[in-house]
């Protein structure tokens, strides 16, 4: 008899929690906030293969190529603390004909990424790729060395959007704003589309052939994003 009492007390304070949910006046706003910078900052992520009898060879070929081109890139001043080539593939390749499968040699593939803080070097480095022949020019992508700063300024810029906007739409029906009830946050990444002009950056080719007038990369400024979502409670006074 006691356990049953216990649960109807319970149940009751269930359906009077419900009730009281069901009777809260809520105010639910979307805070957005957005910075833009110019890109100041280039990476350029290359790769260098070679199919030869022994893996040996192979990996003679793509260091000597990838040497040649480290080489290069000292003459340009460009600290070796931004060079990455540490990665090294060597493995067997084979070719498919009536049915069956023949070794055709090893092909060891080495990759690296270069950081370029002067973004007028962007167009050397790449030729020099090439004569290298380091034709596998993989990406291009763009950053701003102030990357967090931006980013926090535009979370406050949330913020303040978020707050705004919920107390204008409060006084705008003659309530007040209580305690916030749940914040959910989505963080955004930077987004940039780059330009490019005279040369695609796929076509290492094209770029190759374009020696009298070098491709030039223009990329669009980086935006950098925040999205705040607060629940406030709403105090409406009778």
């Amino acid at each position: 008899m006691r356990h049953l009492l216990l649960l109807s007390l319970l149940l009751c304070s269930f359906t009077a929690a419900a009730d009281d949910d069901s009777n809260r006046r809520l105010l639910s706003t979307n805070g957005y906030g957005e910075v833009q910078a110019s890109a100041d900052t280039a990476i350029i992520d290359l790769r260098v293969s070679a199919i030869r009898k022994s893996g040996q060879e192979a990996k003679r070929d793509v260091d000597d190529r990838l040497n040649s081109f480290l080489d290069q890139l000292k003459k340009m001043d460009i600290d070796q603390e931004d060079v990455v080539a540490s990665s090294l593939r060597v493995y067997p390749r084979y070719e498919h004909s009536d049915g069956s499968r023949h070794f055709s040699g090893y092909e060891a593939v080495r990759t690296l990424s270069v950081t370029l803080h002067k973004l007028e070097q962007l167009t050397h480095v790449i030729d020099q790729a090439l004569a290298q022949r380091l034709e596998g020019i993989e990406n291009l992508r763009y950053e701003n060395s102030h990357a967090d700063e931006h980013q926090l300024q535009a979370h406050k810029l949330a913020i303040a959007d978020s707050k705004a906007k919920a107390s204008a739409l409060a006084k705008a029906y003659g309530a007040e704003l209580g305690p916030i009830v749940r914040i959910d946050y989505h963080n955004n990444t930077p987004i940039f589309s780059p330009k490019m002009q005279d040369a695609g950056i796929e076509s290492a080719q094209l770029l190759r052939s374009s020696v009298s007038r070098p491709g030039t990369y223009l990329p669009d400024q980086l935006t950098y994003q925040d999205n705040i979502q607060v629940v406030f409670d709403l105090i409406i006074s009778p």
